[in-house]
């Protein structure tokens, strides 16, 4: 049995790198005790885990498709991984892992692939799983409620036919103060903005602050980048010097959030998504933290929030320093000990 973990009723139970790592870490002596030979991720969400899981046992790894090829797993030029097998048959003990557990249906599936002359003895684990009774598979880490969300599979999710995104900042990059003058160069930027986080399923809201003339230019930008979504919510002021006057760039994403209906928001500025938590009393992602802010994140000091960011930033990093080659994992160490 795993931990039980819960955030309420209304807040969403969202996990990110970070508290994935640390999940796993916290019940490393459990994978110990299987003495497993080989990693095998399920594509993709359950190679996110299943790689964490290989460095920490330091076994090798591989994907659900090699495996059941009999391929070779692969291994880095780093470090000795114990046992390695020059096919992935020749391993004895398997954990096959994936990131949640609802139905059951896709590792049902993931096994049912594997040949039948398969020799090794294959035991099933997810990270997280809805509260037990857990039926179907042999290991889980974590009692999660839903709602959740994970920040390696979040903007390629259904739960986005059940959310509000940002525009600026969350699918593309923001302007810059120069291309930012609600003239030619402001159009320019529209037409040519660079995409960052782009999702594969349909959104059910896209709520901007960008001005309503420059709706053509918005939503010609979204079909060439195949981003589908029920509306497009932009702010219907004459100029950028009317909205800054109005200052209602948090009012007009919190209104439109609450009467919505929908369970997130998705926005890149912290300010924003502190005050759009605390105005609709609903959970909002940002993505520039990291961090899914909830209401009780929002009346939250301010001092105490920085010190939760800085704890976050702490933990990631003594996280990616562990994969670092060593000259420059010193320093990395003095950069993040220096926030102590």
């Amino acid at each position: 049995m795993g931990r039980r973990e819960s955030q309420g009723d209304r807040n969403m139970n969202y996990r990110s790198y970070a508290d994935l790592s640390s999940d796993i870490a916290r019940q490393l002596s459990r994978l110990q005790a299987g003495n497993f030979d080989l990693i095998v991720g399920i594509p993709r969400s359950g190679m996110v885990p299943a790689y964490m899981i290989s460095a920490m046992l330091n076994r090798a790894c591989t994907d659900l498709d090699t495996f059941i090829a009999n391929g070779s797993p692969g291994k880095g030029m780093t470090r000795k991984v114990r046992g390695a097998a020059q096919s992935a048959w020749e391993n004895q003990r398997v954990l096959l892992v994936d990131d949640s557990f609802n139905s059951g249906a896709s590792l049902k599936a993931s096994l049912a692939r594997i040949p039948q002359e398969c020799p090794c003895d294959i035991t099933t684990c997810v990270i997280y799983a809805n509260p037990a009774p857990v039926v179907g598979v042999d290991m889980y880490l974590v009692e999660l409620e839903h709602p959740r969300a994970f920040q390696w599979n979040l903007f390629h999710h259904p739960a986005l036919a059940d959310s509000c995104l940002d525009i600026d900042g969350v699918l593309c990059l923001d302007p810059t103060p120069e291309q930012n003058d609600d003239g030619p160069r402001y159009r320019d930027f529209l037409t040519n903005a660079a995409p960052l986080h782009i999702p594969t399923y349909r959104v059910h809201s896209l709520v901007t602050n960008r001005l309503e003339k420059y709706r053509p230019e918005t939503t010609a930008w979204l079909a060439r980048h195949g981003v589908e979504y029920d509306h497009l919510i932009m702010l219907d002021l004459p100029s950028k010097e009317e909205r800054l006057r109005q200052n209602r760039h948090s009012s007009h994403k919190a209104d439109y959030y609450r009467d919505s209906g929908c369970r997130l928001f998705i926005e890149s500025e912290v300010g924003q998504a502190t005050n759009i938590t605390r105005m609709t009393g609903r959970p909002v992602y940002c993505v520039d933290a990291h961090q899914m802010m909830t209401p009780e994140w929002a009346s939250m000091s301010a001092q105490k929030k920085g010190q939760v960011l800085v704890c976050t930033f702490k933990r990631m990093a003594r996280r990616v320093v562990t994969w670092l080659p060593a000259p420059l994992a010193r320093q990395a160490r003095s950069v993040y000990q220096r926030l102590a």
